[in-house]
């Protein structure tokens, strides 16, 4: 594969970055060679091409995301460019996740191979061998079911759980991922467990380090796969996928959620969870579409402005703090009033031209600091605004 050029970007919270980085493979139990890995390649991929970071542009903003004193190299008005990387950002865990994967899978014969992997080359790899173990689990596999127990129903659905010592739990395991098309069950050789990326699982579920579950219809063909973990006695969810590795499709997510509940699953904000539109507030989860109490509101809103995009009809207190977490959000926003894109324009400037006011005001006389300027028949000056950076 063609090699792209490095950015060599400045990564502010690169120091947490590699310590989430060392905790995850030592919660994993990863090999040496893929620590390695993850410390030296993986590291230089966040630096130089990971696409979906956050352009830090003030000493305000790495205030917000960066805790301890400012740095003398931080300069956000010079030629470089400084970014930070969200360690909870969706394709960051997937892209981690999938590449543990790939080299867990692989023999420690050619592990003196990985430091010429490239993530790129690793997730091409790894979507080749996806599709090459589907096509050849395409054939529908025949099991007893006897490696299965019904453990929940809700409505016109159910949850099964995979029997981690059944000897028929592989082809269990076959069945599923070639039905939902992921790599669960992709052995090399499926009656022995061996080879690819289900061998990698199988030892998992064998050792009960996760529990395996499968949301189904009354055919019983699946359409959510949910692996759980354990921590100090409490469930916590590992992943939960739909077909191809995506979320499961709407009709689906009342099940699922119901299901968490009746786990007393913990998942806090999940990527794939959040993928759903789910979240896990005082207590339980929930999904984004159905929280109406005002506080919660809020509270979700503080993490992450998005969610608001999600949340039925929120109230002005949540508007307003939707437009002071993440100005950029104004434009998109409904039921919004011209002091909220004011207070969003004083914030980020470049909405000058995004921003539409009912009471004929112009963002440009805003930043340009004309002083007399009403709201209907009410006067004010706007404050000093600070607009070099534009």
């Amino acid at each position: 594969m063609q090699t792209k050029p490095n950015k060599g970007r400045n990564v502010i919270n690169i120091d947490e970055l590699k310590n989430y980085l060392d905790a995850y493979a030592t919660k994993r139990n990863l090999s040496t060679p893929i620590v390695s890995w993850l410390q030296k390649t993986f590291v230089r991929w966040l630096i130089n091409h990971f696409e979906e970071v956050e352009v830090v542009e003030s000493v305000k903003r790495y205030e917000a995301l960066v805790q301890g004193e400012i740095p003398t190299w931080f300069t956000p008005y010079a030629d470089s460019e400084f970014t930070y990387v969200h360690i909870k950002n969706p394709t960051f865990t997937d892209t981690l996740r999938t590449c543990v994967e790939f080299l867990s899978s692989r023999s420690e014969k050619i592990s003196h191979k990985f430091p010429r992997m490239t993530v790129e080359h690793v997730m091409e790899k790894s979507r080749q061998e996806h599709l090459k173990m589907q096509e050849k689990q395409r054939k529908n596999i025949e099991t007893s079911q006897e490696a299965l127990e019904h453990v929940f129903s809700f409505d016109n659905m159910h949850v099964v759980k995979f029997l981690p010592h059944h000897e028929e739990l592989s082809l269990e395991m076959a069945r599923e991922s070639a039905l939902m098309q992921h790599c669960l069950g992709e052995f090399d050789n499926i009656e022995k467990a061996q080879g690819g990326y289900g061998s990698y699982y199988f030892g998992l579920i064998q050792r009960e380090e996760i529990t395996l579950y499968s949301l189904r219809d009354e055919k019983n063909m699946p359409h959510a796969t949910i692996s759980v973990g354990y921590k100090r006695g409490k469930a916590q969810l590992n992943q939960i996928k739909g077909k191809q590795n995506k979320p499961p499709v709407s009709r689906y997510i009342p099940a699922s959620v119901a299901f968490f509940n009746h786990l007393s699953l913990e998942h806090n904000y999940h990527p794939d969870c959040l993928g759903m539109g789910v979240v896990f507030v005082q207590g339980k989860s929930q999904q984004l579409s159905t929280i109406t109490n005002e506080s919660i509101q809020q509270h979700l809103i503080a993490y992450d402005p998005k969610f608001i995009d999600a949340l039925p009809n929120p109230s002005k207190s949540s508007l307003w703090l939707a437009a002071l977490r993440s100005p950029k959000q104004m434009g998109t926003l409904k039921e919004t009033t011209d002091a909220m894109k004011v207070a969003s324009l004083i914030q980020h400037p470049l909405l000058i031209n995004e921003l539409e006011f009912r009471h004929h005001l112009k963002a440009k006389n805003i930043l340009q600091q004309k002083k007399h300027y009403s709201i209907g028949k009410r006067p004010f000056v706007f404050p000093k605004l600070e607009v070099a950076r534009i």
